[in-house]
């Protein structure tokens, strides 16, 4: 039997300062709102299936940020700190109260100066494979361990990937890729008071397990969760095996209820 789908994510423009962010959201004020951040050349469209798990008990928010997916592209690509303003902002323009952030891969940055930089905009936030780890901060070791990722995640979920990386355009990706190398999540996350995840698949070799640890406790609040078997993209290749793993902090962040991490 097929999963039951939830209704198709409504999409809309939001002028975001300058900037255009493209939404889809279930626009459902009734739950509690997550709003989710993509990595690097990616948009809101590899968090679809996700999105369509986590609509069953929230209102759910995947972002195209400036120069990505089917938003408009600025006249040069943003910084980890910019798109940061971007996502806050994003966040005032749909009227959200509280949200949980949860980015991905290089979203994880995006995420961190948003509640580092917006105190009291969030009830918490997710880190699912969280860039850029301090051992490996070069373009060439940063490749490499796409090219290994690559091997572990299924056809359909390279071809998205591939998809979206040709739609960004190999010279604005290197362009951006100097943002993210720069960027400094470990130094970043110490001033994220609100409660946090950080999730990895433990076979994702982008967001190995020493660095997620190190990072875990680099935050003043955040616990770390492991996905048996799961590679860098788990939001795509095993969303119900990542909405599960989120579910205990999730609810956590619900109003009324008493805010922490999981246990």
């Amino acid at each position: 039997m097929r999963a039951r789908r939830h209704p198709a994510l409504e999409r809309r423009r939001l002028d975001v300062g300058a900037c255009t962010v493209v939404v889809r959201g279930t626009f459902h004020r009734g739950l509690p709102p997550v709003v989710l951040v993509h990595g690097i050349g990616m948009s809101g469209a590899y968090f679809l299936r996700l999105a369509d798990v986590l609509a069953a008990t929230h209102d759910v928010y995947a972002l195209d940020l400036p120069g990505y997916g089917a938003a408009p592209r600025p006249d040069r690509p943003l910084t980890v700190p910019e798109l940061g303003r971007v996502v806050a902002g994003a966040v005032g323009e749909l009227g959200l109260q509280a949200p949980v952030v949860l980015g991905h891969s290089m979203g994880c940055q995006i995420v961190v100066d948003t509640v580092k930089d917006h105190p009291g905009l969030c009830a918490g936030y997710v880190l699912v494979g969280p860039t850029v780890d301090d051992s490996a901060r070069t373009l060439l070791r940063q490749a490499w361990r796409l090219l290994r990722d690559s091997l572990r995640e299924p056809p359909r979920t390279n071809a998205v990937v591939v998809r979206e990386y040709l739609r960004m355009g190999p010279l604005r990706y290197l362009r951006t890729a100097r943002h993210m190398l720069r960027d400094r999540i470990e130094q970043d996350i110490r001033a994220c008071t609100p409660p946090g995840l950080v999730v990895r698949g433990t076979r994702d070799p982008i967001a190995r397990r020493d660095w997620v640890r190190r990072l875990a406790r680099a935050a003043p609040d955040a616990r770390l969760v492991e996905i048996p078997g799961a590679p860098h993209n788990v939001q795509h290749t095993g969303p119900r095996e990542l909405a599960a793993a989120c579910a205990p902090f999730l609810a956590a962040c619900r109003p009324g209820a008493r805010p922490g991490s999981p246990s």
